[in-house]
């Protein structure tokens, strides 16, 4: 069987990070170790546009598509969909991703044209699945795969969540499928120290029990991590033959399975290899101290991405946070003083119990603290999430389209404010924030190329315009 998988997400349509596609990258592995032909369609390569994909599709000499859906994605997953069942009703569809994994029951109602899909992690159930479809496995019952999800009598089946525990079974993305020389210079969180750059995963799972955020749904609550060698083993590989001098570490909890980024580190710095470290997707402050910030920096670390929030008390409580301000505090000053680190602050407003005076906590709490930078993002209801179902429960989300929606626009406004007064307080938290000479000559050393320069600025549209 001949496998496509897509991204459909293009960077015509969406503003997003653009860095290669490791959860492709992983499952395209999983299907070459058991003999399946694999080409990649990620739309956010350069140069990609949907009428290459349609051109690609027109071949029709594929047995499945397979798709990755983001929720901010439906739209173009939607069409893409479409576009294959026109071509060659035949090709199996089969969904997976980060929206899937949040609303398993909603995603196969809304994407009709998907046969199957998978939640949270595929590479096993994926497999088994398309043995079955091709005449093996013939004992395998749609129950036995591992995350799977299907249609049966007008209904909507799901399997439980099963996270693989071994992840060094997977082995590496299939990197010559997602080349980091194909990718533009738009990092995630703009910031970047060297070119080419690659993304890199180390654990899956999250503990905690923030009530805005899918991760645990997605990857389950059990941290799981690869051993030091086969990251190890992967840097080397994409060091020496793709020219990458930076890894941006996507994990949400790395720092929180520390003997494990204790060994990474220790690693990276014996090995001799010269290359930048950052986080940008954020690290737990209540996992850092000073001996693990200083193996960090000393192993190439020069950004880290943390995870506050809010500057408010009761904010903290309500979202489940698990910190305090005092921590937050303690924390960041930590890494201010005893390591170079450049940080940045990820600020949340729009919460629902939010007013006002919690915002105002938050901007003030940005600029007393020694960050470097700082993100002041819209809550997005994340479906799945507590907090998600609680507001939808409450019928304060029945305008929320999936089909057409960003993750930078406002779908909810707290009950004591108004849409006005959120955007207002939204922009002068980035002015406050940044109309500082510090900040502004911190970013301005930051620009790497003046395709860098033009993401940023595109950035900056795409969330005020």
């Amino acid at each position: 069987m001949k496998v496509l998988l897509i991204n459909p997400l293009t960077i015509e349509k969406r503003m997003i990070a653009i860095t290669p596609n490791i959860g492709l990258g992983y499952i395209a592995t999983s299907l070459r170790k058991n003999g399946f032909e694999v080409e990649i369609w990620d739309g956010v390569k350069k140069g990609m546009t949907k009428k290459k994909l349609e051109e690609r599709l027109k071949i029709l000499d594929y047995d499945v598509a397979g798709f990755q859906v983001y929720t901010c994605g439906m739209k173009e997953a939607q069409e893409c969909l479409k576009t294959v069942k026109s071509l060659s009703p035949e090709i199996i569809t089969i969904i997976g991703g980060a929206h899937p994994s949040c609303d398993p029951k909603g995603v196969m109602i809304d994407l009709k044209e998907a046969d199957f899909a998978f939640r949270g992690e595929a590479e096993i159930g994926l497999i088994n699945l398309l043995k079955k479809l091709n005449g093996e496995n013939v004992d395998y019952q749609l129950e036995d795969i591992h995350n799977l999800i299907w249609r049966e009598n007008g209904k909507v089946h799901y399997n439980p969540l099963r996270p693989i525990e071994d992840l060094d079974s997977l082995g590496m993305p299939s990197w010559d499928l997602i080349n980091p020389n194909d990718y533009p210079n738009a990092p995630i969180g703009t910031a970047a120290k060297h070119f080419p750059l690659s993304t890199i995963s180390i654990t899956r799972g999250c503990p905690y029990p923030c009530t805005f955020c899918a991760g645990n749904i997605i990857m389950g609550r059990k941290v799981r991590g690869r051993s030091p060698k086969s990251v190890l083993d992967e840097m080397q590989l994409l060091y020496n033959d793709y020219g990458v001098r930076e890894f941006q570490i996507v994990d949400d909890t790395f720092t929180s399975k520390r003997d494990l980024a204790i060994g990474i580190c220790k690693g990276i710095i014996e090995s001799g290899l010269k290359v930048s470290l950052s986080f940008p997707i954020g690290v737990r402050l209540n996992t850092l101290d000073e001996e693990l910030l200083k193996l960090l920096e000393e192993a190439g670390t020069y950004s880290l991405g943390l995870g506050i929030e809010s500057g408010s008390e009761k904010i903290l409580k309500t979202i489940k946070k698990m910190l305090t301000v005092e921590e937050i505090r303690e924390k960041v000053n930590l890494i201010h003083r005893t390591t170079k680190i450049r940080t940045t602050g990820f600020f949340i407003i729009g919460f629902p119990e939010e007013e006002k005076e919690d915002i105002l906590k938050s901007i003030k709490l940005s600029k007393e603290l020694p960050l470097n930078r700082a993100q002041f993002g819209i809550l997005f209801p994340v479906p799945g999430t507590e907090m998600y179902e609680e507001l939808k429960r409450k019928g304060k989300l029945d305008k929320m389209d999936l089909n057409n929606l960003f993750v930078h626009d406002i779908f909810f406004v707290p009950d004591k404010m108004t849409l006005g007064q959120l955007k207002r307080l939204r922009l002068r938290a980035f002015l406050e924030f940044y109309c500082r000479p510090r900040i502004l000559l911190g970013l301005l050393s930051e620009i790497q190329s003046w395709e860098h320069l033009n993401f940023i600025f595109k950035r900056i549209r795409r969330v005020f315009f």
